[in-house]
């Protein structure tokens, strides 16, 4: 199997970690490539670091994460919580994705609950067929293809519950996910504790375990209980195919086999 393209278009820096650290982790262990475009810069995800200070943190700390992934990064300057499905974005999301030719791409459902993670996800949803129309965004060459577009996990059920089309085992690489997000410093260590009063110090890797790992636990949980035979699944995340691109491929489920 050739080299396979994986791309993340996501909101904030540091959701691909949290949504798709473990896929990210074993489809580079694969020889595959990543990257990770970042729809805002960030800025107001802090309790106390300025807009234009909390951007240089992230754009750091999201470079660290990529760095350990060996995987390529694209930030772009919009403000964090102010992202719109324009059509301006829209094009330039296009051409995005012309230049880097992904065969499989992570986003946002349009059903989270932060207005960002929509706008991306919307954002997402309506480039992908015009990803093939000449007249539109005509700075790149339009693709021959549709790539996979992957939903992420969330546990929301306005309108409909998500599916769960693929499901990636990540028992085997969790310490990586955990070194992925604690690259994060001002997010994982400063930012989630500040949000709830009963997180009480020290906010540190264990902190940073107890946090996440509900999530892939829960993930693993929830598929158990309708599919025996991953009964011993403890650890993963899940995908929802888009209705709005082209199908998994078996190859892209297999990705570690070839």
């Amino acid at each position: 199997m050739q080299m396979q393209k994986l791309l993340l278009i996501m909101a904030h820096p540091d959701d691909a970690e949290f949504c798709a650290g473990g896929l990210m982790t074993l489809w580079r262990q694969a020889g595959h490539q990543i990257k990770i475009l970042c729809l805002t810069n960030g800025n107001a995800g802090h309790q106390s670091l300025d807009p234009q200070t909390l951007a240089q943190h992230r754009q750091a700390e999201a470079q660290k994460a990529a760095d350990l992934l060996g995987a390529e990064l694209e930030i772009w300057p919009q403000d964090d919580g102010r992202l719109t499905p324009s059509i301006e974005l829209r094009e330039d999301l296009i051409a995005a994705i012309r230049r880097y030719k992904p065969d499989l791409v992570i986003t946002h459902r349009t059903a989270d609950y932060h207005p960002d993670h929509r706008a991306t996800g919307q954002l997402v949803k309506d480039s992908i067929y015009l990803l093939q129309v000449p007249a539109i965004a005509r700075t790149q060459p339009p693709l021959s293809y549709l790539p996979t577009v992957l939903l992420a996990y969330d546990g929301f059920t306005d309108p409909r519950p998500m599916r769960m089309d693929w499901i990636v085992d990540t028992e085997q690489v969790q310490e990586q996910v955990l070194d992925l997000l604690a690259c994060h410093a001002s997010q994982v260590f400063e930012w989630l504790p500040s949000l709830n009063n009963k997180n009480t110090p020290p906010f540190d890797r264990a902190w940073l375990k107890s946090f996440y790992q509900p999530r892939p636990t829960g993930i693993a949980a929830k598929y158990r209980d309708g599919n025996a035979a991953f009964g011993s699944l403890r650890y993963a995340e899940a995908f929802e195919v888009s209705d709005y691109a082209a199908r998994l491929a078996e190859h892209h489920r297999n990705f570690r086999n070839n």
